[in-house]
């Protein structure tokens, strides 16, 4: 089957266009966008193949994917955005902003820990199936709840709480829900079709996400059902997930929606000064902080290697974002976003077929190393 490619890419990257074709003919992509952003301009932007494996529908320029955990890298984007303002302080205890954090052992965990996955919340004990319809119930649920291990040890993913602890604090500090402030302060100023709790006009947008049985993380039986409620306590029919009403909800840890301009849209300002579209989002010494490694070692839980900054992820075998110095966000399946502030790119990723092999997956890995190819 052909697949069909639209899109522009500069004559500098055409080993990128050569990956992604690649991708189609060796890897088996079915759907796919990517898009890189250097120094404020748009120097490739290509989509191509279909929207399910049958072949009837072209993806377009206006597709969108969900694009699982990389919602937790835009989440965190909103909370320094607090932080360039004066608003919040990544050392000052979380209890300062959302009082009833303190609870049970909690009164000393800071910002700096609460973004960086080392609060020691990653299994909420009290959790029951639709927890997460109820944002002020599964987060008083998150307050109330004791240290799983003494906080800033044993690091590990905090796979659902992490969306919701940060997303609390935006709300404590700022008064509007998580959704709305991404919308408003990120997606809205930086153009970027980027969206966490969808309208119905984004929601015709979305394509279903297609199983690859090559993609070691999704396949790798990492939760098991004694455990699985107090990860995702999502309600007990299983196909809310990825319906209407799950986008429309706006999980924090994992339902956002976009495609790969958006995302490098979003990731632009943190490779060129901070600023991106005429606007100044952050300063140079918040940029300095979100990128610093808080820890670098195997998950606790998973064993999978993290390289954690705040609320962001830095390069490691498991999301490799092709050079030392690179920033990013990563959610299952393979999608990615990352900014490289030394080349001043930024670069995003959605396929609608999860990647295949390790970590991000070698479907983005072909891309991104055709970018420094490239340079």
């Amino acid at each position: 089957m052909n697949k069909p490619i639209h899109g522009h890419c500069d004559a500098t990257f055409e080993p990128l266009r050569q990956a992604f074709l690649a991708n189609f003919l060796e890897s088996g992509e079915i759907g796919a966008r990517v898009c890189v952003i250097q120094d404020g301009q748009t120097v490739a932007d290509l989509w191509g193949g279909y929207t399910a494996p049958d072949g009837t529908t072209e993806w377009s320029e206006e597709t969108l994917v969900n694009c699982m955990s990389v919602t937790k890298g835009v989440v965190a984007l909103a909370a320094h955005l607090l932080r360039e303002r004066g608003l919040l302080d990544y050392d000052a205890p979380v209890a300062d902003y959302w009082p009833e954090f303190a609870a049970d052992g909690k009164c000393t965990i800071s910002v700096r820990e609460a973004m960086s996955h080392q609060a020691s919340l990653a299994i909420i004990d009290s959790a029951e199936p639709g927890d997460i319809l109820d944002w002020d119930r599964f987060v008083a649920k998150i307050a109330a709840q004791a240290p799983n291990w003494p906080p800033g040890t044993q690091e590990s993913y905090h796979s659902v709480t992490i969306g919701y602890i940060t997303g609390e604090l935006v709300r404590r500090i700022d008064g509007r829900p998580i959704q709305r402030f991404i919308r408003e302060e990120l997606a809205e100023p930086l153009h970027a079709d980027c969206f966490l709790g969808c309208t119905e006009e984004e929601i015709a947008r979305i394509v279903p996400q297609l199983p690859n049985p090559a993609n070691e993380l999704m396949n790798g039986g990492l939760m098991n059902e004694q455990t699985l409620p107090q990860f995702v306590p999502f309600p007990e029919d299983p196909a809310f997930v990825l319906t209407p009403d799950y986008f429309r909800l706006g999980f924090p840890s994992g339902g956002g929606v976009a495609h790969a301009a958006g995302l490098a849209r979003l990731f632009a300002p943190l490779a060129s000064g901070g600023a991106f579209n005429g606007v100044q989002l952050y300063g140079d010494e918040t940029l300095r902080l979100m990128a610093e490694e808080q820890w670098n070692h195997d998950d606790h839980l998973f064993g999978n290697d993290f390289r954690v900054a705040l609320g962001l992820l830095l390069s490691t075998r498991f999301n490799d974002w092709g050079r030392e110095g690179n920033v990013g966000t990563a959610g299952a399946g393979g999608f990615c976003a990352f900014a490289d502030p030394e080349n001043r790119l930024s670069f995003g990723y959605t396929p609608n077929r999860y990647s295949s092999g390790y970590g991000i997956g070698q479907e983005p890995e072909r891309l991104i190393g055709a970018i420094y190819e490239s340079l």
